[in-house]
């Protein structure tokens, strides 16, 4: 009879939580139309800053196999030529003695289902620690951006955490981890832009121990902003004034390759790079590769009418530069879809929920 009561308190504690979160009514996918672009590079400051956001130290007694403290990661990071560092342990913002970009990795799940909260106010420690559908997913982005200026989501591909169904669903989240590490998670980005989210690209190294070379600069941002501070650095990856750059070669390196402009006149859009000649690819709705240039240090597209956005990749000797999308728009930056909580719905499930749970406990105490 106590292992029954056991089990049964045990599967009220596990079921009970998901009454916390709503149904959502998520929009219809709307590709981006119009007659205009929004370039999210013009008027930029061209005061490119090198910086990384998703790197662990040690924390929790060592649970999370960080190798290093706090302080340590941060300074390797500035040693190899960073002017933006940031630690983002699990559920933990760094100390602010230590002047960085406050940020923490939210989620304790096993099925890997982790944002990153980038100028983090404070731990939201709410979370589906075994399954989560879209419902739970939004919920949780929802409660993620209320503690933070903006919310990534982190490896999506990494035990499908984030399928391509739910990048096409999920509001609310301002850029996708398009680089943890080497590993690249196209697939996804192209699903949300094809559905008409306008999110941005974002790389990390995800590294637990900054002397391990295939997890230490590896995967990076160049930001165009003001300064250094953390509002302005904020303030550009919101607008998408950045890029992801993946280091392609063994050896560290700061990259032979880098962004000089982006611009659109008379929807063609041209990119140029200052360094060695490269490889340019235009991609389109669905993750389609429109045009490829080889062998050029700047290339052109001109949008065709079913082009909704086009996006460059430039593969260069060391690097491969991943640039944020131009997108079609009918004049401004274009909106955010928005998920609604359904009223009806959810108190429904509530209600259901929070019955069988006390209908268990009845039966077996």
């Amino acid at each position: 009879m106590l292992l029954k009561r056991a089990l049964a308190a045990l599967i009220v504690c596990l079921i009970l939580p998901y009454s916390l979160s709503p149904v959502y009514r998520f929009p219809a996918p709307q590709p981006f139309a119009g007659s205009r672009f929004w370039n999210p590079y013009a008027g930029g400051h061209g005061t490119w800053l090198r910086a990384n956001f998703h790197a662990h130290g040690r924390a929790w007694g060592g649970l999370t196999n960080g190798a290093q403290s706090d302080a340590d990661v941060l300074a390797a990071y500035r040693a190899n030529g960073y002017d933006v560092a940031g630690v983002s342990d699990y559920q933990r913002i760094a100390d602010a003695a230590l002047h960085t970009m406050p940020l923490y990795e939210h989620g304790f799940n096993v099925a890997k289902h982790h944002q990153l909260a980038i100028g983090a106010r404070y731990v939201d420690w709410i979370d589906f620690p075994f399954w989560q559908g879209i419902n739970q997913k939004q919920y949780i982005v929802d409660r993620v951006k209320g503690a933070s200026e903006l919310v990534a989501i982190n490896h999506p591909s990494r035990l499908h955490g984030y399928t391509v169904d739910d990048v096409t669903q999920l509001t609310g989240y301002d850029l996708i981890e398009l680089a943890n590490g080497r590993v690249t998670t196209q697939d996804r980005w192209d699903a949300a832009l094809s559905s008409g989210h306008p999110v941005w690209a974002i790389g990390g190294d995800d590294t637990h121990d900054v002397t391990d070379p295939d997890r230490m600069a590896v995967a990076w941002n160049m930001i165009d902003a003001a300064t250094s501070s953390n509002a302005d650095v904020i303030d550009a990856l919101r607008a998408g004034r950045s890029y992801t750059v993946v280091r392609t070669v063994d050896q560290k390196t700061a990259g032979d390759l880098t962004i000089a402009n982006v611009r659109v006149d008379d929807a063609t859009m041209t990119v140029t790079c200052d360094g060695p000649a490269s490889t340019f690819v235009f991609v389109g709705q669905n993750g389609a590769i429109r045009k490829t240039v080889t062998g050029v240090t700047s290339a052109s597209y001109a949008f065709a009418q079913d082009d909704t956005y086009i996006r460059a990749v430039v593969h260069g000797p060391q690097t491969d530069l991943f640039l944020n999308p131009v997108l079609r728009t009918d004049g401004g930056r274009v909106p955010m879809p928005v998920a609604v909580a359904d009223d009806v719905w959810t108190a429904g499930i509530r209600a259901a929920i929070i019955a069988a749970c006390a209908a268990m406990a009845w039966l077996l105490f």
